[in-house]
């Protein structure tokens, strides 16, 4: 990672007046499109809201926004690592929040692949099976803690190696490097 920190193009993206903040702001923004929009199907998932309309319906006119928002995130998230890799790598919160998203896209794969397969069966229902239902939670719960730990990023520094005793969970987990040759 060390080399990515020193190159031109990184410390121009991170000491930028103008483009850094819109980059900071256009992942903000596109956050709130994202969970948004994931949150309209997986209430409906839930039987909570839209009750009277096919899923499939929903997933038509929703999902294309959903997938729009999804890559400008992974493009303003990497370019946004890019200026500041060893801030980020050694974030504790930002190590949290990869390891949330690698859930929340298994709980997208096992929809797919394991609960959506007999969709055509439940589509009309107002209270889809409880398979259905319960991926739609943790959908929700995963992303909502996606925002709150992307959001904590900022106060990583309550765990910086420096501040951390050696070899505590934190220590561990920031991969700080071993003290005094232990």
């Amino acid at each position: 990672m060390l080399w990515l920190n020193g190159t031109d193009w990184s410390i121009a993206l991170r000491e930028s007046l103008l483009v850094w903040p819109a980059l900071e702001a256009s992942h903000v923004m596109t956050l709130m499109l994202f969970v948004g929009t994931i949150l309209v199907v997986d209430l409906r998932l839930m039987g909570v809201l839209f009750t009277k309309t096919p899923i499939s319906a929903i997933d038509r006119k929703v999902l294309p926004l959903t997938m729009l928002g999804f890559g400008i995130l992974v493009v303003t998230g990497v370019l946004l690592f890019y200026a500041k890799p060893l801030t980020y790598y050694n974030n504790f919160y930002f190590r949290i929040k990869l390891i949330i998203i690698a859930l929340a896209m298994i709980n997208i794969v096992v929809f797919h692949f394991r609960v959506q397969h007999n969709q055509e069966k439940w589509d009309n229902a107002e209270k889809p099976p409880k398979s259905a239902r319960m991926i739609a939670l943790i959908s929700l719960t995963s992303w909502i803690l996606v925002v709150i730990v992307g959001r904590l990023i900022a106060y990583g520094d309550w765990f910086h190696c420096q501040t951390l005793d050696d070899g505590g969970i934190f220590y561990v987990f920031q991969d700080c490097p071993q003290l005094g040759g232990h």
